[in-house]
Formats: structure tokens, sequence, C-alpha cells
């Protein structure tokens, strides 16, 4: 029995990659699972990121490949800029050979790494991707590059990262990309991993802060931890992003909530319930940069 082919018409901002999720049951449903990507012109951070966590999912319950089919040069270039390509994950077909030189002209990225699940190789990691970050910023910030900036992301890398390995029981990706858009330039930052999701989490430690979408809201804007009495890892990071006049996405398992700032009502959430499961939690912040 053949699997069925996903065609994806965008993979460019976080609801376009549900498309995806509540398709990904039928990779599942028989051999030869295969995602069209003819369709594709651009690929932000939180579809790649998310995508090798579905394809690493697929690998470690069937034992086989997804293959990619119909990338474009550019879109074969960018996965392999972005150390994608490398995990050897995917089926890519045909093999993608357009690579981007690492050029000055691509420093204003952090290639998606991997935050392993053990503390102290976690640690490490974290570390080595800070190094990279701040040795990049200016050319990840650009014309609206400043010491504030770099610091306030160093503090969200790090709060983002330390989650994976205290939190999920999983290892995760953590990748930065800046790009144009029609409103300006934005600088993306992703983790993600395919752990237990935040409810899970809090379930694991017999703590009762909520459940559902209610969880992620409240995680956003309490002080609340599973593993101690106070904590303020994904509040503190809200707070921040709130400052920098950020958006934020938190999808964990089947709940999701966005946080963005309004004009007229300050800082406002639109949560969700009952999506298509997806293992673990994900969460994409950006800033929409100046233009130069």
């Amino acid at each position: 029995m053949q699997s069925e082919t996903i065609s994806p018409e965008a993979l460019n901002d976080v609801y376009s990659f549900e498309n995806i999720i509540s398709l990904e049951q039928s990779l599942y449903a028989g051999e030869n699972a295969k995602i069209d990507l003819s369709k594709i012109k651009f690929i932000n951070p939180y579809c790649a990121v998310n995508l090798l966590l579905l394809g690493k999912n697929y690998l470690k319950k069937t034992g086989g490949k997804i293959s990619l089919i119909n990338l474009s040069p550019e879109i074969s270039s960018y996965l392999e800029r972005m150390d994608f390509i490398k995990r050897n994950i995917f089926s890519i077909e045909p093999s993608a050979n357009n690579k981007l030189s690492r050029s000055g002209m691509s420093k204003s990225i952090i290639e998606i790494t991997d935050i392993p699940g053990k503390e102290r190789e976690s640690v490490k990691a974290i570390t080595n991707v800070v190094a990279l970050f701040r040795k990049r910023a200016e050319f990840i910030f650009k014309s609206s590059f400043s010491e504030n900036n770099t610091d306030n992301f160093i503090t969200v890398i790090s709060e983002m990262c330390q989650n994976i390995f205290e939190h999920s029981l999983d290892s995760g990706y953590v990748a930065l990309q800046t790009y144009k858009t029609a409103k300006g330039p934005v600088v993306h930052l992703v983790v993600a991993d395919s752990g237990i999701g935040i409810e899970g989490s809090f379930v694991r430690m017999n703590k009762n802060c909520g459940k559902g979408s209610d969880l992620l809201v409240k995680a956003l804007t309490t002080p609340i931890s599973s593993k101690r009495e106070f904590g303020y890892g994904l509040c503190r990071v809200n707070k921040i992003v709130e400052q920098m006049n950020g958006n934020l996405y938190l999808r964990s398992n089947s709940d999701s909530v966005a946080a963005m700032n309004s004009p007229k009502n300050g800082r406002i959430f639109f949560s969700k319930s009952n999506l298509p499961f997806f293992q673990g939690t994900q969460i994409s912040f950006f800033i929409m940069g100046t233009n130069s």
C-alpha cells in the first residue's frame, strides 16, 4: 500500500505548517512516504525545524525515511545552508547539489543546531550557540543592531533551549534566520523538541496548573514551573519578547497560543485547542527590524 504524497502550498509561517501536521498520519499509511515541495518558494526556520522533527519521528517509528521530492535549486540550497540535509533524516529526490558557500552574506543565520536531552551535553551546545550568536549579532541585526537586542536574544535562547533538557525528556533543535518580508526585515528564532510537551511535564511532576491552551497562556503570563515552586522561563521569555515588540507562537502537542502586541490593547493572546497532535513543544519568536 502506497502512502499519500503530501503537497503543501506554503511553508512560510507557523500556520502553514499546520497543513502538514493535519496530514501527518497519512504518511504512515503505507510505504514510500513523500512530501512534494514543488510549490514551495520559501521556507522559514519554524517550518524547516518542524519538518526535521517530523522526519526524525517518522524515522524513529518506522525505520524508514520520508522522501522530499521536487525541490527547487533555491530550496535545496537553503536546506543545505541551514544544515538540514546533512542529518540524513530524509531521502532527497533528486539529491541536493546546489550548496551555498558560507560567505559573509550568510552570517545572519544560526544553522539548525542539536540541543541534546542530557544536561551536560545540552549546556555545552547552548554555550556554543550563544557564542556563535554573539559573534554574528552585528550581521543578524544589521541596521537595528544594539547590545540590548543581543543580550535579550541570548537570554531567550538560553531559557528556551534549557527547557528541552529540563522538561521535554527528549532532544531538540534551535535555529535563527533573518529575512525580508513585505513589512520589513525579520529576525526569527525557533526552538523545538519532540518531547512530552508542557502539559505532560506538569503531569509528570504531579503539578496541577491547568490544561491545554489555558496552561500555555498561564505559562507565558505567570511564573510557574513543573520542576520548581516558582519558575520564570516562558514567562520571562514572553516579557522580553513583549519589550522588543515581538511576536511569539507556542505550540505543544495539540494546543497553541500566539502572543503579540496591540497598539490599543497591549499584549494579546490567541489560543487554540484540539489541534492535530504534533509531539513536543515548538516556540517561534520574531521581531521586525528596520529597513536600512
